[in-house]
């Protein structure tokens, strides 16, 4: 008598359970089974067990991964130490953004396609964006000055190639980056704070890539946009004819002001072992409201081109997911700074305007619950913005976190302790933070970039003295 688990037995106890008598009779045939050899007890093991058993190993293991990845891990050292401070910039003007980014600079004189390369980029109170190599010696490549009435609050770097700036006189520029604007919109009254662009979502044009831009106004709205960008060829690369284009699409209105903005991807999926949902989300945070308030949009129409904004689909109310410990909590906070882990993308970080102590907020988008909370002895007022950013270690085994007293702190994601000071800024507050790594001769350097109200930008960087 065949073993109860051999393949034949369960293929065969599959095609009698589901009445395919015929096929089950030609199987039997074929493999040399007998028909009374086959049982149908509860007890039998069948093929829709064992894919149940995968499925929950499968989630054993991903959960396993993700906690000994992104939460359970000690804050490795060595960590930056080492500042450069960049020395192009006038100390009168204060650090309002930076960014860590990949750009193809446009080099004149040059016959050869120009390589991308990793960059920082900077926004100062004198309107003006810089952008410098992020290797060593950090030289300044390019400095535009004409692409808003104000000084630029947020940047995005899209498709290598563009810049998606947004100011404190409420207007949205796309530009390239030698500075000429392609296209612009003016249709919010106030700062616009955050600006977030999806990836690219699926299109049924060849020619063009489309993403979603949405930005985030002290106004107390949120706008919504379709991103279209041209794919490069040949004869396009270089003309004015290879050039994006901002398609408004709604405007979503709340009681208080907009505080963050990001896109992220659906990852509550019952089959762990299956991609995320390719369905864009939308998540907000507004101040005062201890939630997460998530929008999604249709997953078939969310591929739609048409260059109609009417027949273009709309961002939903999907969900107000609380951020207390209990949902029931009467506190209220500001959560800021919504920053997805690098490797483990469901998992964000964000830091809060609690008072008198701001705390951490680590929340799961795979089950839509908080993973850690904890406070954090950093100084920020009532005013300040907090900003997060995830180590570039290979594990991104912490945090680092601005301060109003020039000092920005390493905290430890595992044991919510903090483990570094890197005290840099004339104890001037730190206004922006990014992170992350530099690929050089194939090998990667951590870094850490801090830009301040002390004019001050600067990049840290692992030290020599390994007993750190």
């Amino acid at each position: 008598m065949p073993a109860g688990d051999s393949p034949d037995v369960l293929v065969a106890r599959f095609l009698r359970a589901n009445n395919y008598h015929e096929t089950f009779q030609a199987f039997i045939r074929e493999t040399n089974l007998t028909a009374d050899s086959i049982t149908n007890h509860p007890s039998d093991l069948t093929i829709e067990k064992i894919l149940e058993e995968k499925k929950l190993y499968d989630l054993a293991v991903r959960f396993e991964k993700i906690n000994v990845d992104a939460k359970d891990v000690d804050f490795v050292v060595p960590y930056p130490t080492i500042p450069t401070t960049l020395t192009t910039l006038s100390t009168s003007f204060n650090i309002l953004s930076v960014t860590l980014a990949s750009l193809i600079i446009p080099t004149e004189g040059s016959t050869t396609p120009p390589s991308p390369q990793q960059v920082i980029i900077s926004t100062s109170s004198d309107k003006s964006l810089r952008i410098y190599s992020a290797k060593p010696p950090y030289t300044l490549l390019t400095t535009i000055s004409n692409l808003h009435a104000g000084p630029i609050l947020c940047v995005a770097a899209v498709s290598q190639r563009w810049l998606v700036t947004a100011s404190m006189v409420g207007a949205i520029t796309i530009s390239d980056l030698k500075g000429d604007i392609v296209d612009q919109w003016t249709g919010h009254t106030k700062y616009i704070v955050k600006i977030a662009v999806s990836e690219p979502i699926e299109s049924s044009e060849d020619k063009e890539e489309i993403r979603y831009l949405a930005a985030a106004s002290y106004d107390k709205s949120l706008s919504i946009h379709k991103l279209r960008l041209p794919k490069p060829t040949a004869s396009t690369l270089n003309t004015d004819a290879f050039s994006p284009k901002l398609e408004f699409l709604q405007t979503i209105k709340f009681e208080q002001t907009v505080e963050d903005v990001i896109f992220t991807k659906d990852y509550r999926a019952d089959n762990p072992t299956q991609e995320p949902s390719s369905t864009p989300l939308l998540i907000t945070t507004i101040r005062d409201s201890p939630y997460l308030h998530i929008w999604s949009i249709p997953s078939d129409t969310s591929s739609t081109t048409s260059s109609s904004s009417t027949s273009s689909p709309q961002f939903t109310f999907t969900s107000k997911n609380p951020l207390n410990a209990t949902s029931t909590s009467w506190l209220t906070y500001t959560p800021t700074s919504l920053t997805p882990h690098p490797h483990h993308p469901h998992l964000i970080a964000m830091v809060t305007s609690s008072i008198p102590s701001p705390k951490v907020i680590i929340y799961n988008l795979s089950t839509y619950t908080v993973d850690k909370e904890f406070t954090v002895p950093v100084e920020l007022s009532a005013y300040s913005t907090g900003i997060v950013a995830w180590r570039g270690d290979t594990s991104a085994s912490g945090l680092w976190i601005n301060g109003d007293d020039g000092v920005v702190k390493g905290v430890e994601i595992k044991s919510g302790k903090v483990k570094a000071e890197l005290k840099g800024h004339n104890g001037r507050k730190v206004r922006c933070l990014a992170a992350g790594t530099v690929v050089e001769e194939d090998e990667e350097e951590e870094l850490m970039i801090s830009g301040g109200f002390d004019g001050g930008l600067n990049v840290w960087r692992i030290g020599t003295d390994t007993s750190i």
